[in-house]
C-alpha cells in the first residue's frame, strides 16, 4: 500500500519536473533569436522516499537539481555596423546600470551611443572598460572624451621653384613692415605693396595651441642673381595686441628678434639648385608667433627645401605642415585588441580608449537576470578584467554579432523526450488511481 502511494507522489513530482524541463526548452526555443544568448539544460535528479536503513530503498520520483547555462561559442554574424561586437573566445563585456551601478555581464554586443555621448548596450546600461587617461579600473566610456595630437603647428616645409628670370628687387626697397606683436593699429603697408614688390608669394594654413585657424603668407623676392629672400607675414586682427585694425601684414620673426632676423636668404648655384640648404633638422627659421586670442607663443620651425631656381614660372610643389586644428568625431572605429580610434575632420584619428572584458573562474556559476545579462555569484568566483586579445581573454570583431548557442533541431528532440516523459507519468497518477478504485471497491 505504501509503494502504491509513493508512486502518486512519484508521478507528481515527474509532471513537475519534466512541465520545469519542457519550460527551459521552450525558453530555449524563444531565445533561438536573441544576441549573445546561451542555451541552458534542465538537470534531472532521482529522489529518495525511504528504505535507506533496511536496504529497500523506495525512489520518490525526479526533480530538477538545476538549469545549467551552456557556455559555449555562439556562431558569429557580420553586420557591417561598428558597434556592434562579437567576443571570439574568452569573456563577457561589463556593463553598468548607470555610473557607479550595479555591474553585470553579459556576451550580447549590439551596442549604441546616448545623447551624452557614451557607449551603451539597448537598456541604456553603460559599457565599461578603459578610458584614455583614466584610473585603470573599469570605468564608462565617453567618445566625446578624446586626446588629440598634433594640434599646434610646430613645422613648415615647403617646396617649389623660382623663376630666375625674374626681375629683381633691392632688399632695400621691400617695403618695412612692423614684426608680429609690435604693429598694433600700424596701416602703413598693405599686401598690396608687398605683392607689386614680390615675384611670387604663397599662403600656409596653421594652427595654433587652441586649435584656431591662421594664415602664413611667404613673400618671394628676388633681390639678385641666384639669390632670393623669403619674408612670411601673418595677419594684424591675429597678433596685434590693441586697436581694431584687420587685414594689414605683420612680419615673422625669430623670439625677441629684429625684423632681419625673420628674413630668411636662398641662394643658388649657376645650376639652379639651392646652395645654402641648412642641415637635416635644422629649419631656415625658428619662427615665434605671439596670436592674441589667449593661445600660446607658436613656435615654428619653417624650411624650404627643396627649392630649384630654372627660368620657368614660379611654383609651388608642395606644403606640408604638422597642425591639425580641433576636430569633431566623424566616425569610430574598433581594433580586435578592443581599442577604440576616433576618425575626426580634421583628418586625425584619437585614441578614445579600449573596450574591457571581464572573465570568470567558473563561467558556468553566473546567473541570469534577464535583459541578456548575468550577474556574479559565489560559485562563478571574482571577476578578471583586461583588455581583448590579452590574458585568456578573446579577441573583439567590430561589425559582428554573436548570434544564439540555441540548437532548434535539439530543442524540437528534446521536447518529444520530455512530453513523453510528462505523458507517462500523467498515466502512473491514473493507473494508480484505478488501483485505488480497486481497494475501495472490496470493501
Amino acid at each position: 500500500m505504501t509503494s502504491i502511494i509513493n508512486g502518486l507522489f512519484s508521478g507528481r513530482a515527474g509532471i513537475s519536473s519534466h512541465g520545469t524541463a519542457i519550460a527551459v526548452s521552450g525558453d530555449n526555443i524563444s531565445n533561438a533569436s536573441t544576441v549573445g544568448y546561451k542555451a541552458t539544460r534542465a538537470e534531472f535528479m532521482d529522489m529518495i522516499a525511504c528504505g535507506q536503513a533496511t536496504g529497500k530503498i523506495t525512489g520518490a520520483g525526479s526533480a530538477i537539481n538545476n538549469v545549467s547555462n551552456i557556455m559555449e561559442q555562439g556562431t558569429l554574424e557580420t553586420t557591417g555596423r561598428v558597434l556592434d561586437l562579437a567576443i571570439d573566445g574568452n569573456g563577457y563585456f561589463a556593463v553598468s546600470h548607470g555610473i557607479g551601478g550595479g555591474r553585470y555581464y553579459s556576451r550580447a554586443g549590439n551596442f549604441k551611443i546616448d545623447a551624452d555621448g557614451y557607449i551603451v548596450n539597448q537598456d541604456n546600461y553603460n559599457v565599461l572598460g578603459f578610458p584614455d587617461g583614466g584610473t585603470g579600473t573599469l570605468e564608462a566610456i565617453n567618445v566625446n572624451t578624446i586626446s588629440q595630437n598634433s594640434i599646434s603647428t610646430k613645422q613648415i616645409t615647403i617646396s617649389g621653384n623660382l623663376n630666375s628670370s625674374a626681375p629683381i628687387v633691392k632688399a632695400a626697397d621691400i617695403p618695412d613692415v612692423p614684426i608680429a606683436g609690435q604693429g598694433s593699429g600700424s596701416t602703413a603697408v598693405s599686401y598690396a605693396d608687398l605683392n607689386d614688390a614680390a615675384e611670387f608669394s604663397t599662403v600656409v594654413e596653421i594652427y595654433d595651441s587652441l586649435g584656431a585657424a591662421h594664415s602664413v603668407t611667404y613673400y618671394y623676392f628676388h633681390t639678385g642673381n641666384n639669390q632670393y629672400q623669403v619674408r612670411g607675414y601673418v595677419n594684424s586682427q591675429d597678433v596685434d595686441t590693441s586697436g581694431d585694425v584687420s587685414g594689414y601684414p605683420r612680419l615673422v620673426t625669430i623670439a625677441g628678434g629684429q625684423a632681419s632676423d625673420g628674413y630668411v636668404d636662398m641662394k643658388f648655384t649657376s645650376a639652379g639648385t639651392r646652395d645654402n640648404v641648412p642641415p637635416p633638422g635644422t629649419p631656415d627659421l625658428r619662427a615665434s608667433i605671439a596670436w592674441n586670442n589667449g593661445s600660446s607663443t607658436s613656435t615654428i620651425n619653417m624650411k624650404m627645401d627643396p627649392f630649384t631656381q630654372y627660368s620657368s614660372p614660379s611654383n609651388i610643389i608642395s606644403i606640408a605642415q604638422d597642425g591639425q586644428g580641433v576636430g569633431s568625431v566623424e566616425s569610430l572605429s574598433i581594433e580586435e585588441d578592443g581599442e577604440i580610434f576616433a576618425i575626426l575632420s580634421n583628418g586625425q584619428t584619437a585614441t578614445i580608449g579600449y573596450i574591457g572584458l571581464v572573465n570568470f573562474a567558473n563561467t558556468e556559476g553566473l546567473v541570469r537576470v534577464g535583459g541578456q545579462l548575468l550577474q556574479q555569484t559565489p560559485a562563478s568566483g571574482e571577476p578578471i578584467a583586461g583588455t581583448p586579445d590579452s590574458g585568456t581573454l578573446g579577441t573583439l570583431h567590430s561589425g559582428s554579432l554573436e548570434l544564439s548557442t540555441v540548437d532548434l533541431a535539439n530543442e524540437f528532440i528534446k521536447l518529444i523526450t520530455l512530453q513523453r516523459g510528462y505523458q507517462a507519468n500523467s498515466r502512473i497518477i491514473s493507473t494508480i488511481d484505478q488501483l485505488l478504485n480497486e481497494i475501495i471497491q472490496l470493501a
